[in-house]
């Protein structure tokens, strides 16, 4: 048939640009779909199994920032002398996860005549000395342990 103008239709075809820009579309639907099912399944399906909680910060909030949280000045304090030594110096003789053996470790040194206490923090027991508010007088403590033939003793700081 011929087309009442005398002239013939012509198809016009798409250049490779247009056909690229779908090709791109697509692309970017595909990478997307990828990405949420990856996240889906990593918060869903491997968390679990792992054990971890996407509910519950990884990021351990200390007694100072809590503190800061606006409560009064006596629940801070009651707060940091339940969970922590007052402000000063300590020998600390060693850290562990059960209280029983600190309180071995605890026994073995009273026995050398050395005056210790044990603190919980995060979940692990330290044997330490009563807090000593100068770091000259944590010094010369540290050269009596060691006079008393105790070698794993480092001085911990507080507050």
């Amino acid at each position: 048939m011929v087309n009442p103008a005398g002239r013939r239709r012509i198809k016009k075809r798409k250049s490779r640009g247009e056909k690229n820009g779908v090709r791109l579309g697509v692309l970017a639907i595909a990478v997307a779909l990828a990405i949420l099912l990856g996240y889906l399944t990593a918060r869903f399906v491997i968390g679990p199994i792992i054990g971890y909680n996407a509910d519950e910060s990884p990021i351990k909030v200390t007694e100072q920032e809590k503190e800061s949280d606006g409560k009064d000045a006596d629940d801070q304090k009651t707060q940091k002398t339940a969970a922590a030594p007052e402000k000063g110096y300590a020998l600390q003789f060693g850290a562990f996860s059960t209280r029983e053996a600190a309180e071995e470790l605890s026994k073995a040194l009273k026995e050398k005549g050395i005056e210790t206490e044990i603190v919980e923090a995060d979940s692990v027991f330290k044997v330490i000395t009563p807090v000593i508010e100068e770091k000259d007088d944590a010094l010369k403590a540290l050269e009596d342990a060691k006079d008393k033939e105790v070698t794993d003793v480092f001085i911990a700081s507080f507050g």
